[in-house]
């Protein structure tokens, strides 16, 4: 059973160095530093100051994780549009500056590509499985991956 040592409260700059290392491992929502601030205890007017610090020196910002976001999870987990938006959403990323992501880091043509390259890969698989029913199953897991349902049935055909 671990024992929970008194923890002495940080001190501000301390804090601060805390959260500069938080943000510079990775981008980071405002949310994100929000949580993170009170896991470490850094609350009221000291914790806003540093808040406003961290922002206005550019540790995190909402536009650039939401680009980096979509940008990788297309390139990396090969991730769909929809899953994309639904994810931003959920780290209350604000709706403008998720569809400047969404135009900025995913190209169409790029967007097709993988499509296709994904819905050919995968109807490839189930159909060496003798599977009958390849088409629907392709389709209904390129849809789950976050792709449109009607540009997957568009690139299907």
């Amino acid at each position: 059973m671990p024992v929970n040592k008194p923890t002495t409260p940080l001190t501000p700059d301390e804090a601060l160095a805390k959260l500069e290392q938080f943000c510079v491992y990775r981008e980071r929502t405002p949310r994100e530093v929000r949580d993170k601030m009170r896991e470490l205890g850094v609350t009221g007017e000291t914790g806003e100051q540093i808040f406003g610090l961290l922002h206005d020196e550019g540790f995190f910002n909402e536009e650039r994780f939401a680009r980096a976001f979509a940008g990788g999870k297309f390139r990396i987990n090969q991730w769909g549009r929809v899953r994309i938006r639904l994810e931003l959403q959920k780290r209350q990323i604000a709706p403008h500056l998720i569809e400047i992501a969404m135009e900025e880091e995913i190209e169409q043509e790029s967007y097709e590509a993988l499509l296709s390259k994904l819905l050919a890969q995968k109807r490839v698989e189930l159909e060496k499985k003798g599977d009958a029913q390849a088409r629907i199953k392709t389709a209904a897991s390129l849809v789950r991956a976050g792709f449109e349902t009607e540009l997957v049935f568009r690139l299907l055909k």
